[in-house]
């Protein structure tokens, strides 16, 4: 059994998908079959249930899983130790879009520095903690309560910044024209608010709005819903809508700050950058302790 074979096997359990991993590493699925089979009869276990075209790790493959891809990652950044400054490595960043659109910045300066090929994954923040933790990713921005409840103990986290949120409109909307920028709750049911389906970080329904405000203590007129988040601003700076949004997206897009009379608005979330150490002292750790 060789490393390329584990890693393989790792790459399978996320896929779940023989034809998937396959495309991946440029084999044909029979070779890859053949692969499994080998790592299987060597370990002389089975790693998968085989569900249709689908595997599913079982608990030894779990087991497996968890502490091979610790082995290829200590490897990996072992082998960075001494491979000359010609030779380039692949690194991942993976987490959601509209914190990649932030935070990556303190992270493209260090990356050119390096003999590097930069990848970034557009996921939401519980896959993002998933691809960092199974070695599929090197770094991910999450805010840190999704690293929290997340079962994932040998992430480290380091701080990149920390945002309150702010009720916003666009320089073309009737209250900002007007530098009407108070408002009190009965404003919020006569006035069009444009809300996220589902959140942009984690991927799921939260509340009424999907962003954070107390719908039920101050309820708005949600006028738009948006699965897109691009599309949410989109509305906003056409000046048809408020939204309720991270104050880093309200200064990035130069939107007007609006207050809220008699309501609680101070959400915040703390938004950070997490990896996986390595025993070895390899570019990663070298990357993550300069931030």
């Amino acid at each position: 059994m060789h490393l390329d074979d584990i890693e393989k096997v790792i790459h399978m359990a996320g896929s779940q998908n023989l034809h998937t991993t396959a495309k991946h590493f440029n084999i044909t699925p029979g070779a890859l079959s053949k692969t499994l089979k080998k790592v299987e009869a060597n370990l002389a276990t089975e790693l998968f249930n085989r569900v249709g075209k689908t595997l599913v790790l079982n608990d030894k493959g779990k087991e497996f899983v968890k502490h091979s891809s610790d082995l290829v990652h200590n490897y990996q950044q072992l082998t960075s130790r001494f491979k000359s400054n010609n030779h380039k490595f692949n690194a991942v960043i993976a987490g959601p879009a509209i914190l990649l659109k932030s935070g990556l910045k303190k992270l493209l300066t260090p990356l050119s520095n390096l003999p590097c090929s930069v990848r970034i994954n557009n996921v939401f923040e519980g896959e993002a903690i998933s691809q960092v933790a199974s070695g599929a990713a090197h770094i991910a921005l999450v805010t840190r309560e999704a690293l929290n409840n997340s079962s994932h103990t040998n992430l480290v986290a380091v701080d990149v910044f920390n945002t309150g949120f702010s009720v916003a409109g666009a320089a073309g909307h009737q209250l900002v024209q007007t530098g009407s920028l108070t408002l009190n709750k009965n404003q919020l049911l006569e006035l069009a608010f444009a809300c996220p389906l589902f959140s942009p970080l984690c991927g799921l329904e939260q509340g009424i709005g999907s962003d954070g405000w107390q719908d039920d203590i101050a309820p708005r007129n949600i006028v738009f819903r948006c699965s897109d988040y691009s599309a949410l601003i989109e509305v906003v700076q056409s000046g048809l809508a408020l939204a309720y949004l991270p104050n880093f997206v309200v200064d990035d897009l130069g939107l007007t700050k609006l207050t809220v009379k008699g309501v609680n608005s101070h959400y915040s979330e703390n938004i950070v950058m997490i990896y996986k150490p390595s025993k070895a002292d390899g570019w990663l750790n070298k990357l993550m302790h300069s931030l």
